[in-house]
């Protein structure tokens, strides 16, 4: 949750390596894992669910299934599903959430259910990049099924900016450290808002997590299953945990990767994804001293300043590109690498593009900026992932503390991490500004009755820090807990032989690691 979000996890990965430099992530093969509908530790098999008062037209509608109409998703099926707008009142309005499917291959055990996070990633859109990223086994044993969450992409979408919009906010250089930045940030956010009003009426009061999570058992039922089956990415993540204290008897094998701890404030997860980012430049600064050819600096202090300067010098003289209209600016730079830090594995495409931008040349940077935030070459954007972000988010995190508490985590934020405080301080301020106020509660996981679950988390990860993954491990005493010594942000697919083997046994075979697990490879 910060002003950069991951998207579509793969889809990034594989066009910045074709884009830019020469990586790729390939992951080992392995011994087949031999489906198990039930096990000693999560069976997927049970009686019927109970069926929520009021739900049973949603609950026992069926799919038609056909092939789907993209270009990109030619190989899948698709389908709708209906879900009530409002759970407080079903009669309301319906809503249609979009699915995809790749079918099992060989003995199915039933649907899995994936979520790309964000908020706001497209889960259709993940269906299309998963063979790059999910094992043989998993395509074998499930029907695998990507989702568009409420509010997302091709599901009742919310709409509150346009193209040139989209352009001016991320372009928008924010120096939340002075006065001036942060009356911008609440003017921003008035504005936004009441672009969000003026499309789509109230539309965001109904974008919350604990309603996304209620659909996501309709799905379960309409699917055909007994137990949710559930691979769920950063905030796909939360969506997970949320689901399982809602229908703990409903959950089978739930694989929860990139935890974002749910009883964090907007400011604790500032706070930490701050210290996240500024630990992942200090990596990145670091190899590129001890590893690469022709770095700019020669230890990790001197990177750190390089790059701080070099925001702030952008921003104040923008760097050309083969765009005239679109200079590189520090936004747009800070942006660019934000997205890469997500993924250690592309360190060189970003020092490729800072070489570049040393050089008078911004375009390798803008192109990356372009990828991470789905901007085609003609000014277009793939679909309404930033305006879905702000949105959920709003509905997820109610305004909490006070201007006192807010002052003093920001002073922190701006004396503790000099690149990243400017755009994570004092984010307070702009949220009291979101005219739906969020009912949620921010705290502890409460779970009764559940079957164990899978977290993974990575030791290094900016965006959901790996103390949100002990401390939900904690939480939740039925789990256990997958550790990736790694600087990427998720785990499974990117990589890691050690994690692919844990998750796939415990997705496709049901046995859990009998203690936690650290992976180092």
């Amino acid at each position: 949750m910060g002003k950069r979000k991951l998207f579509s996890l793969v889809a990034t990965v594989f066009a910045l390596c074709l884009a830019l430099s020469a990586c790729g992530v390939r992951i080992k093969p392995h011994a087949a894992v031999p489906p198990a509908a039930s096990s000693k530790t999560n069976s997927l098999i049970g009686g019927e669910a109970a069926i929520p008062a009021g739900l049973e037209s949603y609950y026992q509608q069926k799919v038609s299934w056909a092939p789907c109409a993209e270009d990109d998703l030619k190989d899948y099926q698709c389908g709708q599903v209906k879900v009530p707008l409002d759970y407080t009142d079903p009669t309301k309005e319906d809503i249609e959430l979009a699915l995809a499917r790749s079918q099992a291959s060989g003995k199915k055990l039933g649907s899995l259910l994936i979520n790309p996070g964000g908020p706001g990633g497209s889960g259709v859109d993940l269906v299309g990049n998963s063979e790059d990223m999910f094992s043989p086994e998993i395509f074998s044993a499930f029907d695998v099924v990507g989702f568009d969450p409420r509010g997302v992409s091709r599901s009742h979408p919310i709409e509150c900016t346009t193209d040139a919009q989209k352009d001016e906010s991320l372009a928008e250089s924010l120096d939340l450290g002075t006065t001036a930045g942060r009356k911008r940030s609440i003017a921003d956010m008035k504005k936004f808002a009441q672009r969000c009003r003026e499309k789509s009426g109230d539309l965001a009061r109904y974008l919350d997590t604990v309603s996304a999570a209620r659909d996501l058992d309709i799905l379960r039922a309409v699917l055909g299953d007994k137990k949710l089956s559930y691979l769920g990415y950063s905030y796909g993540s939360f969506l997970g945990i949320t689901y399982a204290q809602l229908f703990p008897k409903n959950v089978g094998r739930l694989v929860l990767d990139g935890i974002l701890d749910g009883s964090y404030s907007f400011g604790q997860v500032s706070l930490a994804q701050a210290k996240g980012f500024e630990e992942a430049f200090a990596n990145f600064a670091s190899w590129c001293a001890r590893e690469a050819k022709n770095c700019p600096w020669n230890n990790k202090e001197a990177g750190l300043k390089r790059l701080k300067e070099f925001f702030k010098d952008a921003d104040a003289s923008p760097i050309p590109t083969k765009d005239s209209s679109r200079p590189l600016n520090g936004a747009l730079a800070f942006g660019a690498a934000i997205g890469i830090l997500y993924y250690e594995n592309l360190y060189p495409s970003l020092l490729e593009g800072l070489q570049a931008a040393f050089k008078g040349d911004g375009t390798p940077l803008l192109k990356v900026s372009d990828l991470f935030n789905d901007r085609s070459s003609d000014g277009k954007f793939k679909d309404n992932s930033q305006d879905a972000f702000m949105a959920i988010n709003g509905a997820d995190y109610p305004v909490q503390g006070d201007k006192k508490e807010w002052n003093r985590r920001g002073k922190k934020i701006l004396r503790d991490f000099p690149i990243m405080g400017s755009s994570m301080a004092y984010g307070e301020y702009a949220l009291q500004e979101w005219p739906w106020p969020s009912t949620a509660k921010r705290e502890k996981v409460k779970i009764e009755g559940i079957q164990p679950i899978l977290l993974v988390g990575n030791t290094g990860d900016p965006a959901t820090p790996y103390e949100m993954a002990q401390s939900v491990h904690k939480q939740i005493s039925n789990s256990r807990l997958l550790t990736w010594k790694s600087y990427s942000h998720t785990a499974y697919g990117l990589g890691s032989h050690c994690v692919q083997n844990a998750v796939d046994k415990y997705l496709v075979g049901g046995i859990l690691p009998d203690s936690d697990v650290t992976c180092d490879d």
